[in-house]
């Protein structure tokens, strides 16, 4: 498939920005209200998080970086670092000023330096808690750099992604003694690195992989629902360690699929710079969304009636629709005139290109 010029004047693959797309919506989704526990655990944790590793690792290029790990390591905490640092002084101060007496006495009884501490070890859970993805991603990159440096056959680091992972995991479910490793999630990047080797090691397979026949298509969405059934059926009931386990061959069974269907996307919708302009400034939704969302829960509960969405669990995509709808200004603001709070440079304008349809 052709790639497209993007927003930013450099060429990308439209079929992964649907993917990402989606992903990005099933965050969104997963966080706002109410928790009901078969689709969050089975179907939105399935298809949000695996597939967000798996394309990072289909977009790495190790031979860029081969023998400069220093240059890897500059380049990567500006385009993650950067974010998660900035966007955690701006939720920091806020909660500060205004967040700590809002949320009431639990809130107040947090210590001051208690978020600072959190953000340190990778886990900003109290002001800013889906960033504890980017410090995932950082620590998975890392690891995998040298994982790539150790062994240069692709399907030699899958086997060994998936060994390390599948091995910790169960020996986590086995033994009687806590093997959790919070600091900057190190244990959830060892769990997901087989997706993120994945995308790196099977790129060439899954830049294929379509809807391209009955034959084809049959069999994509076979596995998809087996993963998805076999998710449904397991993932409520499994302990922490056995759910990762699980997680790991639904997520290698839904993938392809997943993305066909994104490829199916583009080719008849095309390039779309709305579309572009949300995926390029994820980190935007990734950090604004739980605030967005209580906004609107605040609004809903003042206007329907309190406790509208637990109520009301049909209204669940509609408000994560509205969110994403709400964000997108600031993500617009924020590329266009402050991309330094997301490790970027201000793009140059580009001649030539035509409008994106």
């Amino acid at each position: 498939m052709a790639a497209d010029l993007s927003i930013t004047g450099k060429p990308r693959q439209a079929w992964l920005d649907y993917v990402r797309l989606g992903s990005i919506f099933l965050v969104v989704l997963f966080h706002t209200p109410p928790r009901l526990p078969l689709l969050d655990d089975a179907v939105v944790f399935n298809m949000r998080v695996p597939v967000f590793f798996a394309i990072s690792g289909f977009l790495y290029s190790h031979g860029r970086w081969a023998t400069r790990f220093r240059d890897f390591l500059v380049h990567r905490a500006r385009q993650i670092l950067v974010p998660y640092a900035t966007f955690f002084l701006l939720f920091y101060l806020l909660w500060l000023a205004v967040g700590r007496a809002m949320e009431g006495a639990a809130e107040q009884a947090i210590p001051v330096y208690q978020p600072v501490l959190e953000w340190a070890t990778g886990n900003p859970r109290t002001v800013c808690g889906p960033f504890w993805y980017i410090a995932c991603l950082f620590t998975m990159q890392v690891g995998y750099y040298w994982l790539c440096r150790a062994v240069d056959s692709p399907a030699r680091r899958l086997a060994v992604a998936l060994a390390l992972s599948v091995g910790y995991q169960a020996a986590g479910y086995l033994v009687p003694f806590s093997l959790y490793v919070p600091f900057w999630n190190i244990t959830h990047a060892i769990q997901f690195l087989p997706f993120y080797a994945l995308g790196d090691c099977a790129r060439t397979a899954l830049q294929r992989v379509e809807f391209s026949s009955v034959r084809a298509t049959v069999a994509l969405l076979l596995a998809f629902a087996a993963s998805i059934a076999v998710a449904i059926a397991a993932l409520p009931v499994a302990d922490e360690w056995l759910k990762g386990l699980i997680r790991i061959g639904c997520g290698f069974a839904l993938l392809p699929a997943y993305l066909a269907a994104g490829k199916a996307v583009a080719r008849r919708a095309g390039t779309r710079r709305w579309v572009q302009m949300i995926v390029v400034n994820g980190t935007v939704y990734l950090a604004l969304q739980n605030y967005a969302i209580g906004i609107c829960r605040i609004a809903l509960d003042r206007m329907a009636q309190p406790g509208f969405l637990d109520l009301n669990p049909w209204c669940k995509p509609v408000v994560a629709l509205l969110v994403m709808a709400a964000i997108f200004p600031f993500a617009w603001l924020i590329h266009h005139h402050a991309p330094w709070m997301l490790g970027k440079k201000r793009d140059a304008p580009t001649r030539g290109s035509g409008p994106a349809r």
